[in-house]
């Protein structure tokens, strides 16, 4: 294991991994899930691929898989535990806290002590009122509103809004028709 690694894990090790536990989360490698009903909360603390050596930096990213939502939209059942990656609705711990996507430098002359507490109070601020934010599928649905895409309508017709989700599809659509490459590309807008 490299010594980024090795610092990450520590900075995990000093608060995160026991707090996230005091709240119910349950860990998996740097991950943590929660199960809500049929939704889950999502915790995943990222190294960047950039990292080399000693020195690196790490996101954390939150999301929260809803079921319902997910099946809808033609999704596969889960097997097992959802990744961060398949939620339904996603927001980086930086964004939340900073309004911009910042991550955490760790360097052999860092302060892991420093960076823990850093990520500890950014998580309680931000992370875990955002993902409590997002545990019913009507809040979901509320946060993915301006989001031209299926789920989005999928949210709106399990929330019971059938003219929500034909609006959002017809906004869907929309974008769809504005989007300047070809959707055969694989890289449309929507």
């Amino acid at each position: 294991m490299s010594q980024i690694a090795q610092s990450i894990d520590e900075v995990i090790r000093l608060g995160l991994a026991d707090w996230m536990k005091a709240h119910g989360f349950k860990k998996s490698g740097r991950n943590w899930h929660k199960s809500q009903g049929d939704n889950w909360l999502i915790v995943n603390v990222q190294a960047s691929q950039g990292n080399m050596g000693n020195e690196g930096k790490f996101a954390i990213n939150l999301g929260v898989y809803a079921t319902a939502i997910a099946a809808l939209a033609g999704q596969k059942p889960l097997e097992g535990k959802p990744k961060e990656y398949e939620s339904t609705v996603r927001k980086r711990l930086g964004v939340l806290a900073h309004g911009e996507d910042r991550w955490w430098s760790v360097t052999p002359d860092s302060d892991l002590n420093a960076i823990s507490a850093d990520v500890m109070e950014k998580m309680q601020l931000f992370g875990l009122p955002w993902l409590n934010a997002h545990t019913e599928n009507w809040q979901i649905s509320a946060a993915l509103k301006d989001t031209p895409s299926l789920l989005s309508v999928c949210s709106a017709w399990v929330t019971g809004s059938r003219e929500e989700a034909a609006n959002r599809l017809k906004a869907a659509i929309a974008a769809t028709e504005r989007c300047t490459v070809p959707a055969s590309a694989g890289t449309c807008c929507v």
